[in-house]
């Protein structure tokens, strides 16, 4: 992944320190991202998983990275309550997340809620697949749902939530304290939805 514009490539390191450049190149372990090198002025760095806490992007027409799942959906909706609180100008997040399971890893994930992400972080999975298209307010719209994605609860670990599982972990796990949500039937290609009246509509 090349991004031209220095403008369009950040990342933020363990230290709060907020590098800007063209991101030159980005390496993949088990399809999953190791190592990022960047070039700012002359130089070039190469940053590791570990070094980095976030970084945010524009991609190019030749980015990897263009499932853009909840976000890329919810910007193509006529919807003003949706479209006002998704961040301006198609900045993609990417969030360090420790993996589930007994050991210690951790990968850099895309998130896929910016903007309504204040209680569930919603997170792409690498070895997801798509399941079609995404309704969302009785309207479905173009653009794949994926069968799978991390979720993390405000500031918890994060663990695999799927199309098979949903609706068993949303009532017991995810919207517990929303009746506005425990007492529908929840419906997995609703996930965008009930993700973000969670966070806007819940207390």
């Amino acid at each position: 992944m090349q991004v031209q514009n220095p403008t369009d490539f950040y990342l933020i390191t363990n230290e709060g320190d907020t590098v800007r450049g063209i991101l030159r190149g980005v390496s993949y372990t088990d399809s999953l991202i190791s190592a990022l090198t960047v070039k700012v002025g002359d130089e070039k760095s190469n940053y590791k998983v570990a070094d980095v806490i976030k970084l945010a992007i524009i991609p190019g027409e030749d980015a990897k990275h263009e499932d853009i799942a909840l976000g890329k959906v919810l910007q193509n909706i006529d919807n003003d309550e949706f479209i006002k609180v998704l961040p301006d100008n198609g900045w993609i997040f990417f969030e360090r997340i420790q993996l589930p399971g007994k050991q210690e890893r951790y990968q850099l994930a895309q998130l896929l809620n910016p903007g309504f992400d204040s209680k569930i972080k919603v997170y792409a999975h690498p070895d997801a697949s798509s399941t079609g298209s995404t309704s969302i307010s009785g309207i479905t719209v173009g653009g794949a749902l994926d069968n799978q994605h991390y979720v993390a609860l405000a500031g918890e670990r994060p663990f695999v939530i799927d199309d098979f599982r949903y609706r068993k972990l949303a009532q017991e796990r995810l919207y517990t304290d929303c009746t506005l949500l425990t007492e529908q039937k929840l419906k997995w290609k609703d996930f965008a939805e009930h993700v973000f009246n969670y966070d806007q509509k819940c207390d």
